[in-house]
């Protein structure tokens, strides 16, 4: 007699990841905060301009990583397009 499959098996394929961030990575995550909320609570700016700085300082970090790296047309094309396509 066969069990009966959850639906939780379908999505318990492999490895779970072990990787963690380290500290440099959760502080600059902590500082992009910080500045969007100041940005928001003492500078006085509207959100939706923040969302666009935060937009456009991850799309400048996409595109100099990329650069750096030695990613090919086809990376560079798929982010952008994933990156600059409407919201659904």
């Amino acid at each position: 007699m066969r069990k009966p499959s959850s639906a939780a098996s379908c999505v318990e394929g492999g490895t779970p990841s072990r990787r963690r961030l380290g500290g440099a990575e959760a502080v600059v995550i902590i500082v992009i905060i910080a500045m969007a909320s100041g940005l928001v609570a003492f500078a006085g700016m509207a959100m939706p301009v923040v969302l666009q700085l935060l937009v456009g300082a991850g799309l400048i970090a996409v595109l100099l990583v990329g650069l750096l790296t030695g990613a090919s047309a086809r990376v560079f094309r798929a982010a952008l397009r994933s990156l600059l396509a409407p919201a659904a």
